[in-house]
């Protein structure tokens, strides 16, 4: 959803701005996209091959059990938050009854890593957006990233 901004005139800072607040949201759009895909295309993997499994294995006595099961092992593919959520709460239910389930393990991973980079790019959208609604000050800097970048890359040339 692209934040609509009216400004009466347009200097090159304003038209630079509104043009990296457009490729920025595009970038947030990808992502939520992405995101989406890969959700749908692990849920329905982990649903079909959990239910070929229980056919070949006959593990539930009938179809709509085996579908059922299918279905659970799906969305705890698509969403594994959602599953460690449930699993959470049972953790939390054998603790209210005296039960060790064991210790837990940390995100495995680059998990803060991807948060940040979310976290960075809202930020900078929302920057934009309230540069270019107040004006207040100088324009947002360009792509701090970009030079710090470039400047790793010299040291390494």
């Amino acid at each position: 959803m692209p934040h609509q901004v009216s400004l009466g005139d347009d200097d090159t800072a304003v038209r630079r701005i509104r043009r990296e607040l457009a490729r920025l949201e595009a970038l947030a759009r990808r992502r939520r996209m992405r995101t989406w895909i890969a959700r749908v295309t692990r849920g329905l993997a982990g649903a079909g091959g959990s239910f070929a499994v229980m056919v070949k294995l006959k593990v539930a006595g009938s179809l709509g059990g085996k579908l059922v099961l299918a279905a659970l092992v799906g969305l705890g593919v698509a969403l594994p938050m959602v599953v460690l959520g449930v699993l959470a709460l049972a953790v939390l239910v054998l603790a209210i009854v005296q039960c060790d389930p064991g210790g837990g393990s940390d995100c495995p991973g680059d998990c803060g890593r991807r948060n940040a980079r979310r976290e960075r790019l809202t930020g900078l959208i929302d920057e934009r957006v309230s540069w270019l609604a107040s004006r207040d000050g100088p324009a947002p800097c360009r792509a701090p990233d970009r030079d710090r970048a470039r400047a790793r890359r010299r040291r390494w040339e």
